[in-house]
């Protein structure tokens, strides 16, 4: 008879080395979205400079980013299923920072897309390797809180973007460079420069990050990494736990990058405000909004674990996407700069609930041989819809139906239901198969599929 393979579960790190892991990710993570999305802050002096439209500038934030994002997401994530995690990250950050300085040279369009789709390469090496190493950091118990963590990286860093470009763009404005060579340069390619800069810093300080063991390996799939087709296989077997998570996740993502792409804008247009302004009022929105609501959402997420809850991350969307509707609409409809800013705050609260549920529930029900990939087609999958369809939808709208680059608002909203009222759709039809696999492997006594 057969032994049993054997199961390797080394200790988890301890808790002070677990915490500086997270805060070392996350913190990468969030620079990604500065140079990700310092671009939703310059759209009025690029189109100036470029002569673009807002449908053209709705690519420069979305595809041009997402199809090289995508095409290298499961690659390198199949590159952290095998090697070393914490170089692979390294590499990406150097490479997205470059490509960041480089946007501020761009001279056309096709330069700018070109440069970005640089940005997009290196920061696709980042959440799959990161995702995988914060797995194997944390106790089940807590992983959707550190996730949760990790994942703050989006709102602090999308913040950030706000908030210090906002303040580089109107002091870069006042010509007070003090560089005489410096000074007849457009504004927002020096932009572009000083929130590429500090990558160089990040990615010497994560030559420091320690690495942890990859745990519960068994001892005839150590060796090997699972093929492309056989992780296709995996997921075809479960296509409706999948379907429901990803596609539902990925409308999330949709409204998600409309709302960071195109709500400066809104508020430039609408209330006739400046860059510097617009960057206070919804840099400090993203920053607190995205805050509590992963807090809230991955302890809730947490607690329904606990209780026995297999179906926790899908009804912690169900709830953020509802919620996310209802405040997009008083941001649109609020009558004011200051309503606005307020209910974009709450957006961000709804926006964030899901997002550490969201990653553990993949960790959670997938076998660690197949996390990496599996991850790492998660992510290409959500930045498809997100990153493609959530920066164009509502330009299209403005540009194409209503005609009216002043009514980016209305089109705002309406994309953004949209896409609320699809997610919950899907999360009600995934949500059976996920309760399901979710109970076969941590509530039996005896399960074969070790995670």
């Amino acid at each position: 008879m057969l032994a049993a393979p054997e199961v390797l579960t080394p200790t988890p790190m301890s808790t002070r080395r677990a915490i500086v892991l997270v805060l070392a990710l996350m913190a990468a993570l969030a620079l990604s979205f500065v140079d990700r999305q310092i671009l939703a802050l310059l759209v009025e002096p690029i189109k100036a400079d470029l002569r673009i439209s807002d449908t053209a500038f709705g690519a420069l934030q979305g595809a041009a980013f997402a199809l090289f994002y995508i095409g290298f997401g499961i690659p390198l994530g199949r590159l952290a299923d095998r090697g070393s995690r914490r170089s692979l990250i390294v590499v990406g950050i150097l490479l997205w920072s470059v490509a960041t300085i480089a946007c501020g040279t761009a001279g056309s369009f096709a330069a700018l897309f070109a440069w970005r789709a640089g940005v997009g390469i290196g920061e696709a090496a980042l959440s799959p390797a990161a995702y995988s190493m914060i797995t194997d950091a944390v106790p089940k118990r807590r992983l959707s809180l550190a996730l949760g963590a990790y994942n703050m990286g989006v709102y602090l860093g999308s913040g950030l973007a706000l908030l210090v470009g906002g303040a580089l763009l109107g002091w870069l404005s006042r010509n007070e460079v003090g560089i005489a060579a410096l000074r007849d340069v457009a504004p927002w390619r020096l932009v572009f420069v000083c929130v590429g800069l500090p990558g160089f810093v990040m990615a010497a300080l994560l030559l420091l990050l320690p690495e942890p063991r990859r745990t519960h390996f068994d001892a005839t799939a150590r060796q090997t990494m699972p093929s492309l087709s056989e992780t296709a296989r995996f997921v075809l077997g479960e296509r409706r736990l999948f379907g429901g998570l990803i596609c539902g996740f990925a409308c999330h993502n949709t409204a998600l990058y409309a709302l960071l792409g195109w709500v400066p804008a809104f508020l430039g247009r609408q209330y006739h405000l400046l860059p510097a302004q617009i960057g206070a009022a919804l840099g400090l929105s993203t920053v607190i909004g995205g805050g509590i609501g992963l807090l809230a959402g991955g302890i809730a997420s947490d607690r329904l674990f606990a209780a026995g809850r297999g179906d926790a991350p899908l009804l912690v969307g169900m709830t953020s996407m509802t919620g996310i509707a209802l405040a997009t609409l008083l941001t649109v409809f609020g009558g004011s700069a200051h309503v606005s800013a307020l209910a974009f705050g709450l957006v961000m609260v709804f926006v964030a609930l899901p997002i550490g549920a969201a990653a553990a529930a993949l960790q959670l029900v997938v076998p660690n041989r197949y996390r990496g990939q599996v991850s790492a087609l998660y992510l290409t999958s959500i930045s498809l819809a997100g990153l493609t369809i959530g920066p164009i939808l509502p330009p299209l709208i403005g540009d194409r139906i209503f005609h009216d680059p002043a009514r980016i608002g209305e089109a705002l909203a309406i994309t953004v239901v949209v896409a609320s009222a699809l997610s919950i759709l899907l999360f009600l039809l995934g949500r059976p198969a996920y309760a399901r696999r979710y109970a076969a492997i941590h509530l039996a006594p005896f399960s074969g599929d070790h995670v």
